[in-house]
């Protein structure tokens, strides 16, 4: 029998780029590994404003479809929603991708031959920024959009839900496996994922498995990158603060955090001489560490109170 496998999307009142991610998705090349798929889209949006868009790509759509609400403002709950409905249906394998990208058609493809080589329990993709027409050169040339990439096969310490690919195993938790008290800050993924390392499970990249994430206009701005690097180092300290406490390692990831704020605040100058590309890098290592030292006496950023996903 084939393996079941089911790739997962919340989204929030993102419809034209919704309706981009299903159009890519149709296009999935499954050659070297057939599987049985189905996509389930979970909408964060109370009124359902996503289904207008699933029912129009329905259409042609070549694998099965599958929509649901999930009422309370929260992405975790979203997510865990969508995880259910796959547990239900019996997936052997969840796939997660985020409403802003696009994948390409031999992506789930790659994901699957990369397990099926390395025996992985997750593993996780490339994601390429697109950036919008008449971007400022510092943004493409900061490395500030860019994720975290490795060879494939080759283990990983961190994935997030915008490209990964998920034994059931894993996710077979009471409560579902993303916390909902991480819904609104964000980084419950990154607490998931964190929370299976700790615990053993293996963890590998996979290169050639690619999603594309578009970037809009808002996000090309150096307040928005130093705010997101601000609520990156604040989750990365809560996200140890809610683990077991003989899994927790606050003081290692604040005192990381702090070297790291001090490195970039001394390497500023410098760096501003060559650039505005080579500040915001600095920068931003200054306001990762900020968050990381804001969580550590108890503030945290919620980014997605007022904020789409």
């Amino acid at each position: 029998m084939s393996a079941r496998v089911a790739v997962c999307v919340a989204t929030f009142r993102r419809p034209e780029l919704l309706g981009g991610l299903l159009a890519s998705l149709a296009r999935l090349e499954l050659r070297r590994h057939p599987v049985e798929l189905r996509v389930i889209v979970v909408d964060n949006d109370a009124a359902g404003s996503a289904g207008a868009v699933v029912e129009a790509a329905r259409d042609g759509f070549p694998f099965e479809l599958e929509f649901a609400v999930e009422p309370e403002r929260n992405i975790s709950l979203a997510r865990n929603r969508a995880v259910a409905r796959a547990l239900a249906w019996g997936a052997d394998w969840v796939a997660f991708v985020d409403d802003d990208e696009v994948v390409r058609p031999s992506w789930l493809d790659e994901l699957l031959e990369v397990q099926a080589r390395s025996g992985a329990d997750a593993v996780a993709g490339t994601v390429v920024p697109r950036f919008p027409e008449r971007t400022p050169a510092w943004a493409e040339r900061s490395g500030v959009y860019a994720r975290l990439h490795r060879r494939s096969g080759e283990p990983v310490a961190f994935l997030a839900t915008h490209n990964a690919l998920v034994s059931a195993q894993l996710l077979r938790r009471e409560g579902g496996p993303f916390d909902p008290a991480f819904g609104i800050s964000g980084g419950g993924d990154s607490l998931f994922f964190l929370r299976c390392a700790r615990e053993g499970a293996r963890m590998v990249g996979a290169a050639a498995a690619v999603a594309e994430e578009s970037i809009p206009p808002e996000r090309v701005r150096a307040g928005w990158v130093l705010r997101r690097a601000f609520r990156t180092g604040n989750g990365a300290v809560f996200c140890e603060r809610a683990l077991p406490p003989e899994s927790r390692r606050v003081g290692q990831r604040v005192l990381k955090g702090v070297a790291r704020m001090a490195a970039s605040a001394a390497a500023l100058p410098v760096a501003a001489v060559f650039g505005r590309a080579p500040a915001m890098r600095a920068l931003w290592g200054v306001c990762y560490g900020a968050g990381c030292a804001s969580a550590l006496l108890g503030y945290r950023y919620h980014e997605y109170r007022d904020t789409p996903h």
